[in-house]
């Protein structure tokens, strides 16, 4: 999660951007991508964010290896 100004932080999970909106008195509103999606308690949604950002780890993801082009076609006559 990262905390930006305003009490504004943003998540990134599973392909979703997460927005949430800190009110004060530990409260917050919750947005994903930009649609509302209702309020909640602020330390228990840090929380559960992130935890769910350690268990999703991409670090585990493993990324194309680039090999050089090799074409199939015969071009001798």
């Amino acid at each position: 999660m990262i905390r930006l100004g305003n009490g504004l932080y943003i998540c990134h999970l599973n392909g979703h951007i997460l927005k949430v909106v800190y009110l004060g008195n530990n409260e917050c509103e919750i947005y994903l991508g930009d649609e509302y999606q209702g309020k909640a308690q602020f330390d228990y949604v840090k929380k559960k964010l992130n935890l769910m950002e350690k268990r999703w780890n991409t670090s585990k993801l493993v990324h194309y290896k680039f090999r050089e082009f090799q074409p199939t076609l015969d071009y001798s006559i």
